[in-house]
């Protein structure tokens, strides 16, 4: 069952919200025993940037430079009124409830023949050597077979049942989201995206085409990783406690990345585990109710931690912001010291930039249509939405860094990639030139 989260009017300060400094609880500090070092759990440079509103919240993630940090927005799914009974399917929390592990939802999902034939997912256990690998990797469309096998396992005895974690649980299906109107095959109601609505064309890429939502029981997470893209993602935790590692952008990010892929940080800790937990540029305790930002361009890991099954979700995002587009632009780049294996090969990526040119020619149209960002809010837009979004459209400093940061965005797009050249529209470039 979903632990009690009191409920908060959309956009309302979160009181009590953790402040920048460690600061557990003395529950916190008893489940965290035994799990990563208190020495870097507690170690002032490497905490998240705590914001306390929803407007400052999307206002970074808009404008601002996260890379190289977690930022955080404390009951953040009460603060955007993304709370999990509006934002997920009651199907899904129908099959969470009572279960205290992985393995009590598979069980449930098994039974539920309607679910099964319309989801998909991934389902990964870990093995003696600590590295994570998916059950029937071939099987992407049947999550019944990966399901039967994942139990299997656990019966016979060869894979840990409490490190059995749930990836990528999407629909087979695109479907039409029920707000934005867009085609995706996520499973959820609602999105950051819907909540800053006309702001998210101010973005050079936002999916939630094929957002992910991800199960986990304690000690159990997601390897070590870069992102195929080299994006940011929104994540929303709305249920379990879970530890978030990210290590600096650059020689560091790639070597992590590359000697420990997929391995999952669970205790005990091996040596070379906590060599690189060393290395670390944020460690980061994330509560049931963040809302938080971080860049999925370097390396990171996350350990679920407590007792109850951990919920949550992410949308990928590449901001207008200089620092943000000139990452991005650096997927698929073999010859950019940020190449790993795995990173999404260029074919591919060109399809995503041509999304981005559509993403700018939006800009663009607002531009000349309504004069500026988030000038005309949607009609749908639910009441909840519509105060946060006339502070954002108030925001002089908002507006003023989306024109610059769109003009820097279309140049380098231009500059960088031949592709985005030859498609970029005149009415992009000559808004972009204005701007400037």
């Amino acid at each position: 069952v979903a632990p009690e989260v009191p409920e908060l009017p959309v956009g309302v300060m979160a009181p009590e919200a953790p402040c920048a400094a460690p600061c557990f609880s003395a529950a916190e500090r008893r489940m965290l025993q035994g799990t990563w070092p208190m020495e870097l759990l507690e170690d002032p440079a490497r905490q998240p940037r705590l914001v306390r509103t929803a407007h400052e919240f999307l206002r970074e993630l808009l404008i601002g430079n996260h890379l190289g940090e977690v930022l955080i927005l404390p009951q953040g799914v009460d603060l955007l009124g993304l709370r999990e009974q509006e934002s997920l399917p009651d199907d899904l929390l129908q099959s969470l409830d009572g279960c205290k592990s992985v393995v009590e939802v598979l069980g449930k999902f098994r039974k539920n023949g309607s679910f099964l034939s319309r989801h998909k997912a991934g389902v990964e256990y870990v093995d003696d050597d600590g590295e994570q690998h998916g059950i029937l990797p071939k099987e992407r469309r049947n999550l019944r077979a990966r399901i039967d096998e994942a139990l299997a396992l656990v019966a016979a005895g060869k894979v840990n049942p409490d490190l059995l974690y749930l990836a990528e649980l999407r629909l087979l299906e695109q479907r039409e989201h029920p707000i934005g109107g867009d085609k995706v095959k996520t499973i959820c109601l609602r999105d950051v995206k819907d909540v800053i609505g006309p702001f998210a064309t101010w973005t050079a890429y936002w999916d939630r085409h094929d957002e992910g939502v991800f199960l986990g029981g304690k000690w159990s997470g997601k390897g070590v990783h870069i992102d195929q893209v080299l994006w940011s993602n929104v994540g929303k935790n709305w249920r379990g406690h879970k530890l978030l590692a990210a290590w600096p952008q650059g020689e560091t990010s790639v070597q992590v990345a590359t000697d420990l892929e997929d391995h999952v940080f669970a205790p005990p800790l091996r040596q070379r585990h906590l060599d690189a937990m060393r290395r670390a540029a944020k460690i980061v305790l994330l509560r049931p109710g963040d809302v938080y930002l971080f860049s999925g361009g370097t390396a990171h890991t996350v350990l679920c931690v407590s007792d109850d099954v951990a919920l949550g979700g992410y949308e990928s995002i590449c901001t207008l912001h200089p620092a943000h587009v000139d990452l991005f632009l650096q997927t698929a780049g073999k010859g950019s010291s940020l190449w790993v294996d795995g990173t999404m090969p260029q074919d591919e990526f060109d399809e995503i930039l041509e999304d981005v040119l559509e993403q700018l020619e939006g800009a663009a149209e607002q531009l000349r249509q309504d004069g500026g960002p988030g000038a005309r809010v949607p009609p749908h837009t639910p009441e909840c939405w519509r105060g946060l979004l006339d502070v954002l459209r108030a925001d002089a400093e908002v507006q003023r860094e989306l024109r610059a940061h769109f003009a820097s965005a279309v140049q380098a797009c231009m500059e960088r990639s031949a592709c985005m050249a030859r498609g970029m529209s005149a009415p992009v470039v000559q808004a972009a030139r204005e701007l400037c």
